[in-house]
């Protein structure tokens, strides 16, 4: 029998039907726990445990087999009259490899192969157990008929009754009348779906329901009068579950989600929003899947937007496919009708913190030593000034080649492009960028050190198109004189090793490792003015540790500076017995002979003095593991020479047996124009911010969620936010509440925010009202982060 198969993907709770309840474990063994024994037990047993400790496991499936076919019949008392009939009373049970019969009476009637059982008729097979008052089934046909039916799906929750079930097509078709249907466990009527009748399709892996009712807590909240569902994973297009919240921003919103099963490979949502303050907002959401490449669309629109008296529109294409092993493309681009749109709606794709929209598309061929890219940039910035706008990249074409020797301590490799660079803005320049940079390092690697020296040879040519007019004074701010044709060639050498240490000692009584790792580099770049270049693509990289061993300050290849410097660092870790890193320290510091003359705007100082011997930060990283549960981690940047710490965080976590986690953080940047390039002196820069973030299990039905974000340089909340769950075994319900910076006027001191509750209710099997029920915190601004770099 297949009955109730189809029912098999949704989630189960609990099944009790007597004093006694079976347990069919995965390996096929079964065992009998007695109520009154585990009632006490239950109290004690996680939310989980709670519900799932009486859900016999889904048999495994069986050989096909004539010994496995083979019928097996037991009863206490038999009766064969030859030709006639078979009457089989008392404990009859009926086997057939998965499938088992049992009841109190079961005749074989010879001539039509018809059997009915009667009396406490038990029908079992891999997946489900049914328990009717009488059962006519027909051999030949595989026809059956029940009554006053209790049905249970094994491996999960699902239950429910049924006046009577017809089972046709050998199980494929299944009618059940004034049938019931619930993941609740049984004899918990929370929610149940009642129907006069359901007629399951096995075939077609869906039902359809007719005069079908939801009741929550014995109150009908939904009457439908014909509605079809999946009973597999398998797509199907209908409603999905509505969305509520409220807030000052959008007033009451409403959104009814449509899904369109649109083909095997391709669907489609589509949800129609009323906000209140607003208007009609809708959002479609088309997914494909072709030939190994995959991607979405997404199109917003709200039409004349009641607070803005404007359309407002998104669109959104993301696609990632292989060609062949070799061969990949992916692609991605966003665009929006306005700068606010992120802050102002609740967009498919970007988030509200969004102010740079990346669009770009790359075909990229890789083989075991070469990587070749063909790639197209673009940028929407939302902002009303197009002085920040980045340039376009149409196209850059690059290609990296790397080559090992056997035996021989020699690595080549080399990284060549040619970049178009071009820009919207008449009064900025544009360039054409060839660049090739060869590179040989010769490395040795052991246990107990490793060392490597490395020369690269980076040549570049420039190609600039600009108006002469507009030289020294470009739009973006940049005041070098730029050059029409720039040839620039400047080596790089590089020495890089460093020793590992490690002792057996002890730490609080338990047995550790500690290694010592110092690290030393020589790096010298010779000095070469590149006023005359302008900025494509380059910006200062923010310092940490691993920074004070790179071999550029700038990203991008617009600046490469001048350097003549010795690193020192030290790194210093503690390994408990088990090899988990419990303890990791490290400091550094760069030590220069002579300064720096090569800056992203153009020089000033043209008497740079390159003998004295000055020093840079000091970076400190720490990260402490003191028990499973606690992690700190703490990273400084402190500039002796000015007596300034440009740059702290520290983190301090909790993390639950559970899986929540409590977050506390704080963050601290001096100056961020010194990584923006873009000084404005009316801008404080300076960040200072601390937050945090939890997830705390009240018990094992109550969770709570809360983080607050607060910038303390400008004395205001950023974000804050606060959710409690409730969740039973067959429901759950979810409030939230979120308060949110909007925007704030630096001039003027004002300060708008958006805030206001969100209500996420679900029936477990159902669906719910509203998303991510179990994500306490994704309505926050900021997300998780787990800056924490232990090795496990």
């Amino acid at each position: 029998m297949r009955l109730f198969t189809l029912l098999s993907t949704l989630s189960g709770v609990v099944f009790s039907a007597s004093a006694a309840t079976i347990i069919t474990n995965e390996d096929g063994t079964s065992r009998t726990i007695d109520d009154s024994i585990t009632t006490s037990e239950l109290a004690e047993l996680t939310l989980f445990k709670q519900c799932y400790p009486y859900v016999p496991a889904i048999k495994p499936p069986i050989e096909d087999s004539k010994v496995n076919n083979e019928i097996q019949l037991l009863s206490n008392s038999a009766k064969v009259t030859q030709g006639s009939k078979a009457i089989f009373t008392g404990d009859v049970n009926f086997t057939q490899g998965n499938r088992v019969l049992s009841a109190d009476e079961i005749i074989l009637y010879q001539l039509t192969n018809i059997l009915t059982a009667k009396g406490n008729v038990i029908l079992e097979d891999s997946t489900s157990t049914i328990k009717g008052k009488t059962l006519k089934a027909n051999l030949d046909t595989k026809d059956a008929e029940l009554t006053q039916v209790n049905y249970l799906l094994h491996g999960q929750a699902a239950n429910g009754e049924a006046k009577k079930v017809y089972i046709t097509n050998s199980g494929d078709n299944i009618l059940m009348q004034r049938s019931t249907y619930t993941e609740c466990p049984f004899g918990d009527n929370s929610w149940v779906l009642r129907a006069s009748s359901i007629n399951i399709d096995n075939i077609d892996e869906s039902a359809e329901a007719y005069n079908a009712t939801l009741y929550f807590k014995d109150v009908p909240i939904f009457y439908m009068p014909y509605f079809t569902y999946p009973t597999t994973d398998k797509r199907r297009t209908g409603l999905l579950f509505p969305s509520f919240e409220n807030s000052l921003e959008n007033g009451i919103t409403f959104s009814q989600p449509i899904y369109w099963n649109i083909a095997p490979n391709y669907d489609m949502t589509i949800i129609p929003t009323y906000m209140s303050k607003r208007g009609v907002y809708l959002t479609t959401k088309f997914r494909y899947l072709v030939d190994g490449q995959s991607g979405k669309i997404n199109v917003e629109y709200l039409a004349n937007d009641k607070k803005t008296n404007t359309d407002r529109t998104l669109y959104h294409w993301s696609h990632n496919g292989n060609f062949n092993d070799n061969l990949n493309f992916n692609a991605s681009y966003t665009q929006v009708s306005d700068n606010n749109y992120f802050s102002d709606l609740n967009a498919s794709a970007g988030s509200r913190d969004s102010n740079t929209l990346l669009r770009t598309a790359a075909l990229t061929y890789n083989t075991d030593m070469t990587s070749s890219q063909f790639e197209v940039r673009d940028f929407q910035i939302l902002s009303n000034s197009s002085v920040s706008t980045p340039h376009k990249v149409l196209p850059k074409i690059s290609f990296t080649g790397y080559q090992q020797f056997d035996n021989n301590p020699i690595e080549l490799s080399v990284y060549s492009e040619i970049t178009n660079f071009s820009h919207s803005n008449s009064n900025m320049y544009s360039g054409i960028r060839t660049h090739i940079e060869p590179q040989i390092s010769f490395p040795y690697k052991r246990p107990a050190g490793f060392a490597v020296a490395e020369f690269k040879l980076p040549m570049t040519y420039y190609n600039q198109t600009f108006n002469e007019s507009d030289n020294k004074n470009f739009a973006n701010g940049y005041k070098g004189q730029l050059a029409e044709q720039v040839f620039r060639v400047i080596p790089t050498a590089r020495l890089h090793a460093g020793l590992n240490f490690e002792r057996p000692t002890s730490w609080f009584g338990s047995a550790i490792t500690q290694t010592l790792e110092p690290q030393v580099q020589y790096l010298y770049i010779p000095y070469k003015n590149q006023d005359n270049i302008g900025i494509y693509d380059s910006s200062t990289i923010q310092q940490d540790f691993l920074g004070l061993y790179r071999d550029r300050i700038y990203s991008g290849l617009d600046r490469i500076a001048d350097t003549n410097q010795f690193t020192i660092g030290l790194t210093s870790r503690v390994f408990d017995d088990i090899g988990s890193e419990r303890f990791r320290f490290s400091l550094g510091q760069i030590i220069y002979f002579g300064d720096s003359q090569v800056g992203i705007a153009p020089e000033t100082d043209i008497t740079a003095d390159n003998t004295e011997v000055t020093t840079s930060s000091i970076v400190m990283e720490a990260d402490v593991k003191i028990s499973r549960n606690l992690f700190i981690n703490n990273s400084v940047e402190y500039a002796i020479q000015d007596d300034l710490v440009r740059r702290a965080d520290a983190a301090i976590e909790y993390r639950f047996d559970s899986g929540p986690k409590i977050q506390l953080n704080y963050r601290y940047i001096d100056d961020t124009s010194s990584i923006l390039e873009t000084k404005n002196e009316n801008i404080n820069s300076r960040i200072n911010q601390i937050g945090s973030k939890f997830i705390l299990p009240i018990n094992n039905q109550w969770d709570m969620g809360a983080s607050y974000y607060y910038d303390v340089e400008n004395n205001i909340t950023q974000d804050a936010f606060v959710g409690i769950k409730y969740e039973s075994c067959c429901w759950a319900i979810r409030l939230d509440y979120g308060y949110r910076l909007k925007n704030h006027n630096i001039n003027t001191n004002e300060t708008t925010f958006d805030r206001g509750p969100t209500l996420m209710f679900e029936l477990k099997g159902l669906g719910g009202i509203g998303t991510d029920m179990n994500n306490i915190g994704t309505s926050s601004l900021f997300s998780y982060g787990e800056p924490f770099q232990l090795r496990e």
